[in-house]
C-alpha cells in the first residue's frame, strides 16, 4: 500500500472480487506489474508491487456474483467512522471485523446513493 493508505480519509487498501482470481492476477500482472505476495486466507490473493502491498483479489460473493473492485478508506476510529456514517444517512453491509494477522478491522457501508464503500482501521500494515 502507497505511503498515504494509512492516514485518515487515504483511500487504501483495495479489493478485487471477480469470477476467476486467477486470471485477474495474471491481467492485472501483464498489465501493471502487479505481482501476487501472498494469501494470507484461502481464496484471498495478495498483490503488489515489489514489497508494498497494494490490496486483494477473491471470488465474488454467491449472493452477488457481479464483478467489482472496493476501495477501502482508512479511519483513525471505525466505531466513530461508521456512527457518524449512519447520521448522515449510510447504511452497514458488513459490521466491523478483524483483518487477518491483528492488522486492524474492516467495515463495509452503502453511501445514502447507493454505493458500497470499506472502511478500515489499521493497526500495523497488512
Amino acid at each position: 500500500m502507497g505511503q498515504l493508505g494509512y492516514n485518515q480519509g487515504d483511500l487504501g487498501w483495495t479489493q478485487l472480487s471477480t469470477t476467476d482470481p486467477t486470471k485477474a492476477l495474471e491481467f492485472y500482472r501483464e498489465l501493471a506489474g502487479w505481482e501476487k505476495q501472498g494469501e494470507p486466507a484461502p481464496g484471498y490473493h495478495v498483490f503488489g508491487k515489489g514489497s508494498e502491498a497494494l490490496g486483494g483479489i477473491t471470488c465474488c460473493n454467491e449472493d452477488d456474483p457481479t464483478p467489482r473492485w472496493m476501495p477501502y478508506i482508512t479511519v483513525d476510529d471505525l466505531d466513530a467512522a461508521l456512527a457518524k456514517a449512519q447520521s448522515l444517512g449510510a447504511a452497514v453491509l458488513l459490521p466491523p471485523m478483524p483483518l487477518p494477522e491483528d492488522c486492524g478491522r474492516i467495515a463495509i457501508i452503502r453511501d445514502p446513493q447507493g454505493v458500497a464503500t470499506g472502511l478500515a482501521h489499521y493497526t500495523k500494515k497488512p
